[in-house]
């Protein structure tokens, strides 16, 4: 099972082989920053499952607690497809919309609602935390695939009536 995630151009993708370890949505400001939309839609993988195709350009920014986290992006169009970051080495986040995927998994965590969008209106049954995850959180050792997509509810904004 392949999966690709490209940018806009499609000259830089991502191509992973597994299913998600996890999905998230995040509402932090850098987020909210990059993608200029307030919140982003993260695909959690093992760095071992994902490979890039394409040139692509990193930008390096200060995250929590000072751990560096690194966007990958397409130096032609400016689309982030990867992301890593010190605090789990051995995890990478491809961005959900990416795929252009409606069938993919939903997401099943909400991290950084202290700035959370008043408007956004969230599906039920997710994990919920005000700012990252706890210091004691450690990635999950399965797979969320089926699990998930039996939830496809994501975000919720209030009077969309859905396409």
């Amino acid at each position: 099972m392949e999966k690709t995630a490209h940018c806009l151009c499609g000259r830089f993708c991502a191509i992973v082989t597994a299913d998600p370890q996890r999905v998230t949505i995040c509402h932090c400001e850098a987020c909210q920053r990059r993608s200029g939309i307030p919140l982003t839609c993260n695909a959690h993988y093992r760095t071992s499952d994902v490979r890039l195709e394409g040139a692509h350009k990193i930008y390096v920014r200060d995250g929590q607690e000072g751990r560096k986290v690194r966007h990958h992006f397409c130096p032609e169009c400016g689309t982030t497809v990867y992301t890593t970051g010190e605090k789990f080495p051995d995890l990478c986040m491809v961005v959900v919309g990416a795929f252009a995927d409606p069938t993919y998994p939903a997401p099943t965590v909400s991290v950084f609602e202290e700035t959370k969008h008043h408007w956004v209106v969230l599906s039920s049954g997710m994990e919920h935390y005000p700012q990252g995850r706890p210091p004691k959180w450690t990635p999950p050792l399965k797979n969320v695939g089926a699990a998930v997509a039996a939830d496809r509810g994501g975000v919720r904004i209030p009077g969309d009536r859905g396409h």
